[in-house]
């Protein structure tokens, strides 16, 4: 009211207050700036009580008090009230997330694993395992979620792929039970949970299973059944450049350092084989006759065969005289010399003419009769006759000869073929082709 003290330093709240003097007045007693009322020391907690009464918060607090209310430090004031409130922390948001950190790059495949449990679908359980440096996943049907289950399952793959140095899974009652964790301890496992109801921590897992259900249902959409679909999911999965990997590779690609053949190689040109100089060892042609063993129960023997079609480098086709064909080895061939009569027969068999016309000829050829020459002792020859005998001698009668004439041959008639059905013994019904 007279005026601030001259030549003397202030000390902090007094400073702030002469900084504001011309907006400061006195109205009944009561010290205000501007419309604000100035609260004394010994009042402000009882101020900040009903700032504070309904858990305002602290930008509201501050902002109902501007609008009644100053001290020099009311805004510190507010801040300390609100932060040391129970009620407030009970109940406040969650702080802004941090930073997402991935877990440390592995340098070989199956060197940590994330496993967890995808499901219910359609009722049924699947444990899922991806490997975090090849991407490569691994989708086991499981009938229950119970820890000797999955102990069960992880120890058919650690047969196929060896034992990882980490697994990570979350805090599952069949993950985090004793059991599971002396079975990680004595492989040399290290366990590492995620924390509880954090499943960012597990993501390589929970992306995977996500991936999962939607693919699945989708091919189901389709009209394929609930184990064709997992089959038709994971072999593309894990053929497809994944960008994820270095050079895009494809997660197989990644884990076995080859590519998966897949229905889409047919695309491609068929690869030129090269041709393997031929080896000079026993084999046979087409034609020709083999001794081939017999397989009957729990023994073999040799039964005459031929030669029907070569179908790789020692495996031939062959054909047994009751007309059936059979695949064999070269191991399980031999040669088969053949006589005369045999030869005959297989020629016969090749002609379809009777034996009989390809020993003794055909049966129309009848043998031409020649004339008979009439020789007798009483007749002299010409020589004699012309030196011993004169014109006027008799000659003497000539003495008959009967003349022998061939008898014309007869043709062979062929056996009479019977006309009743024969049928085959009903032994042999299952080794009849139809």
């Amino acid at each position: 009211m007279e005026g601030w003290p001259r030549n003397l330093s202030y000390g902090a709240d007094l400073a702030r207050f002469f900084n504001r003097s011309e907006a400061l007045s006195s109205v009944r007693g009561c010290i205000l700036l501007g419309e604000r009322v100035v609260i004394p020391t010994r009042l402000r907690e009882k101020c900040l009580k009903q700032l504070h009464e309904g858990h305002p918060g602290m930008q509201r607090m501050k902002a109902l008090a501007r609008s009644y209310v100053y001290w020099p430090s009311l805004d510190e004031d507010i801040s300390e009230c609100v932060k040391t409130c129970h009620a407030c922390a009970v109940a406040a948001k969650s702080p802004p997330h941090a930073k997402p950190l991935s877990w440390p790059a592995t340098k070989q495949p199956w060197e940590r694993i994330h496993i967890d449990y995808a499901g219910p679908i359609n009722g049924e359980f699947y444990l899922v395992i991806v490997d975090a440096n090849t991407k490569w996943p691994e989708v086991i049907k499981a009938n229950s979620t119970s820890t000797a289950e999955t102990i069960a399952i992880l120890r058919g793959v650690f047969a196929r792929f060896g034992f990882p140095i980490t697994l990570v899974s979350d805090n599952g009652s069949q993950f985090s039970s004793t059991a599971f964790t002396d079975y990680c301890c004595s492989k040399g496992i290290q366990h590492v949970t995620s924390p509880p109801f954090h499943p960012q921590s597990n993501g390589q897992a929970e992306r995977f299973v996500d991936t999962f259900k939607r693919s699945v249902k989708k091919i189901e959409e389709g009209g394929a059944s609930h184990g064709e679909a997992l089959e038709i999911f994971l072999q593309p999965y894990r053929s497809t450049p994944n960008a994820a990997l270095e050079n895009h590779r494809s997660p197989a690609e990644a884990m076995f350092n080859r590519k998966i053949r897949t229905a889409m190689e047919l695309l491609k040109p068929p690869p030129t084989t090269e041709t393997l100089p031929e080896e000079h060892g026993r084999g046979f042609k087409s034609g020709d006759c083999v001794y081939a063993k017999w397989y009957s129960r729990n023994s073999w023997k040799w039964v005459p065969a031929q030669v029907v079609r070569i179908i790789g480098n020692v495996i031939y086709e062959v054909k047994t005289d009751d007309g059936r064909m059979h695949r064999r080895h070269v191991n399980q061939l031999r040669k088969r010399d053949i006589g005369s009569s045999e030869q005959s027969t297989n020629l016969a068999a090749r002609t379809q003419l009777p034996l009989d016309l390809l020993i003794e000829g055909p049966r129309d050829v009848v043998p031409v009769e020649h004339p008979t020459v009439i020789s007798s002792p009483l007749l002299p020859s010409s020589s004699d006759g012309v030196r011993g005998m004169t014109s006027s001698s008799p000659l003497p009668s000539p003495r008959p000869v009967p003349v022998q004439r061939r008898r014309r041959q007869q043709p062979v008639q062929s056996p009479r073929r019977s006309n009743r059905s024969r049928q085959f013994p009903r032994r042999l019904d299952g080794y009849l082709l139809q």
